[in-house]
């Protein structure tokens, strides 16, 4: 779609025509469900997020009059969407780890089943992954290690580092969800 008759299109989405917005739609929903699967590493999450996005445009579509490149727009739409998605990532993990720390000393027999199935799962999952990826995962959240001391230590790029901890992370966040819902 030549930029003209984008603008063009994004006017009319502002003021609310649907074939528009469908003509976006089906140009860049590809493309950005792949942007953000090369981020994650998490085709469902990337998915919804990519949906999510979409519905925040037509929702708020009024402010599109006033973009110059959809296509600028919506892939830094995606970024802060990443960025909001990593810090629900850890924050999560940080809960699910005071939840095993202060469920340690449990009180009940029930509850200490409980983290203690909790924890092997976590290491199953963790020892089925690539002997890198566990490596690397253990370096950060066991040893505490930055990713950057991670990447001298193995001789790699922080780069590699940060992509074994999100694919690392996704997968587990899979896991514990399915673990979380099976014992509600």
């Amino acid at each position: 779609m030549k930029l003209p008759e984008e603008q063009n299109d994004l006017k009319k989405i502002a003021a609310g025509n649907v074939a528009a917005f469908e003509r976006l739609f089906f140009r860049y929903q590809p493309r950005l469900v792949n942007f953000l699967i090369g981020l994650t590493h998490d085709k469902e999450a990337s998915r919804d997020m990519a949906q999510d996005l979409f519905c925040s445009l037509w929702k708020d579509r009024e402010k599109l009059k006033h973009v110059r490149s959809f296509s600028s727009y919506l892939f830094q739409m995606a970024r802060f969407t990443v960025y909001d998605y990593f810090d629900r990532l850890i924050v999560s993990e940080k809960y699910t780890n005071e939840y095993l720390q202060e469920a340690s000393p449990a009180e009940s027999e029930e509850e200490a089943l409980f983290v203690r199935e909790l924890q092997s799962i976590i290491n199953r999952t963790v020892d089925r992954m690539s002997p890198q990826r566990s490596k690397i995962y253990r370096m950060s959240r066991e040893e505490g290690l930055s990713n950057d001391e991670i990447a001298m230590r193995l001789d790699i790029s922080k780069r590699t580092v940060e992509n074994h901890l999100t694919a690392a992370l996704a997968i587990l966040r899979k896991v514990l969800y399915l673990f979380f819902v099976m014992n509600i």
